[in-house]
């Protein structure tokens, strides 16, 4: 399995553009409770009335779950899901008067901008904490982030606000060994029937599915085959992997930072200038995140 888990961190206090309050109101703390009694702690937002979306790894196999923001509860279920890409819609009549977050345009986040992740660590308080985009990985038809902004276990499911308080993804995994590793999903994998349907398909109970980020190593896309080794600071076989990711996309500037980053550490450094070349004149400001 590639070293990567649900969403580590200590929690930081911030001072944000629009609050804490405010940045929290739409994303709630879940509680899944399986058949055997086990809880999963997560975190969900709000995208529409009465409708929140969350991390499949954390409801997938919940018997019942119970969302909770500032003392009051809701009961909600399953009503859509995309397990292989991790992203479940919940249905919670209760909160039908509640007012959703704002959702970025496509296309609004760069490499380089302000994020701020926002959810419930460990089943506890609502936790805020800033950082950056490090890099936006093509996949499935969108974009997967790839950001500073450290989140927890318990936080998988939660919110990825851009600097104005818009939804730009869902927080959902990071890799073991810490480090600018952390991954959020992109809403444009979620079908807008999603919010319209309440009935689950049965396909989706599947207890066997597992999101693309957990298969094994060989099966996974390659920019989370790099994220994996690079953390690792397995800098030989990152190279190689690099390389691979190059020849398939070519036109992505996490490829060329990659490689050069593995060049770098082997102490190539004619081949490392050429790689960060090359991704600079494909996203200038990656002339600035080496």
């Amino acid at each position: 399995m590639l070293a990567l888990s649900a969403s580590g961190a200590e929690a930081t206090a911030l001072s944000e553009p629009n609050g804490p309050s405010e940045l929290g109101v739409a994303v709630f703390r879940v509680r899944a409770v399986e058949a055997s009694g086990r809880v999963d702690n997560g975190s969900a937002v709000l995208i529409a009335p009465g409708k929140l979306v969350t991390a499949c790894h954390v409801t997938r196999n919940a018997q019942s779950i119970e969302l909770s923001n500032g003392g009051t509860t809701w009961a909600a279920r399953a009503c859509a899901a995309d397990i292989p890409h991790d992203l479940c819609v919940l249905s919670a009549p209760g909160l039908a008067s509640a007012n959703p977050v704002v959702i970025a345009a496509q296309g609004d986040l760069k490499p380089g901008h302000e994020v701020i992740a926002v959810g419930y660590p460990h089943g506890g308080k609502l936790v805020i904490r800033r950082g950056k985009v490090k890099a936006l990985h093509p996949y499935h038809g969108a974009s997967v982030l790839q950001v500073s902004a450290p989140f927890d276990h318990g936080q998988s499911g939660g919110a990825l606000f851009d600097a104005r308080g818009r939804l730009v993804g869902i927080t959902a995994f990071k890799a073991v060994a810490g480090g600018d590793f952390h991954f959020a999903l992109p809403l444009q994998w979620l079908p807008e029937s999603a919010l319209r349907d309440d009935q689950l398909p049965a396909s989706s109970r599947d207890p066997r599915a597992r999101a693309f980020w957990e298969r094994a190593r060989e099966s996974q896309p390659l920019f989370l085959r790099a994220a994996s080794l690079e953390a690792d600071g397995k800098w030989e076989a990152l190279s190689d992997v690099a390389r691979e990711w190059v020849r398939v996309d070519h036109a992505n500037p996490a490829s060329w930072l990659a490689l050069g980053r593995a060049l770098d550490r082997l102490r190539r450094a004619d081949e490392a200038a050429e790689a960060y070349r090359r991704a600079a004149l494909l996203e200038p400001s990656s002339a600035d995140r080496p």
